[in-house]
């Protein structure tokens, strides 16, 4: 399995259960919390969460035991080897598939509606085992590799945008089950779904999206950089390019008002 071939890799054993059980515990009292659907202030910065299809979204921002997930070394050095030494945290959410709840994700392709950006890589990582009975990922290998399929848009659903895709392409779907503490990381490209969770396991995952620093787009907030080796002189050499192309333009304005 590699990131160019299949378009994902996964990473075993990124967390400890440690680490893990007082994850879980915290995002149960969030999840508590979030269902009372109380006034948030933050909504006026952030996406409003939806606790009917558990989603519960920019949360790296509004609750810092999630930080050291995003943050964590290995799973930074993953990204790092595919987008480079300067990217930034683009979105993120807490996944949760409650029981007996409209949670099967059809099959699509992140970002759809943003196609004028940059790939992004995404990190799944598993708080909880993810298998074939409480839904964990189903992906198709490879399908990366088209890039952005035609598609289509539901109004009113959580995951509202939809792909077309022919059952030729579905033959090579597959499951990947993950144990507690596993990261997937993959390309939005990557066509990729989601089976209902109808047991009585709990299925939660933390998901953080990464970009890398060529246009500096976000869907809100403002970009957090994760990893950054800026060179400093190359940057300033910019800038200096940048003041002498106004200088003369100004000049150049100058000149012709004079004429006037």
């Amino acid at each position: 399995m590699t990131f160019e071939k299949d378009g994902f890799i996964l990473l075993k054993g990124v967390f400890e259960e440690n680490y893990l059980s007082q994850i879980r515990s915290k995002i149960d009292e969030l999840i508590a919390y979030s269902q009372k659907e109380l006034l948030d202030p933050l909504d006026e910065h952030f996406l409003k969460h939806r606790v009917d299809n558990g989603v519960l979204y920019d949360v790296y921002q509004r609750h810092p035991f999630f930080r050291p997930m995003a943050e964590n070394p290995v799973l930074l050095d993953e990204v790092e080897k595919i987008l480079g030494a300067n990217f930034y945290l683009y979105v993120n959410s807490l996944l949760y598939k409650p029981k007996s709840k409209n949670n099967e994700v059809p099959w699509h392709q992140d970002f759809l509606s943003r196609p004028n950006e940059s790939e992004k890589i995404l990190t799944w990582m598993a708080i909880d085992n993810a298998t074939k009975e409480n839904g964990c990922l189903k992906v198709i290998p490879g399908s990366h590799k088209k890039g952005f399929r035609d598609w289509y848009r539901v109004k009113g659903a959580t995951h509202h945008d939809r792909i077309k895709i022919d059952d030729a392409e579905l033959q090579n779907a597959s499951y990947v089950e993950m144990k507690a503490g596993d990261v997937l990381v993959f390309s939005n490209y990557l066509i990729h779904s989601s089976d209902e969770n109808n047991s009585d396991l709990p299925r939660r995952a933390f998901r953080a999206v990464f970009k890398k620093l060529d246009d500096a787009k976000i869907p809100r907030g403002a970009p957090i950089m994760m990893r950054s080796n800026l060179n400093l002189e190359k940057v300033g050499q910019f800038k200096t390019e940048q003041k002498s192309t106004a200088k003369k333009l100004l000049n150049r304005i100058g000149n012709y008002l004079s004429t006037i």
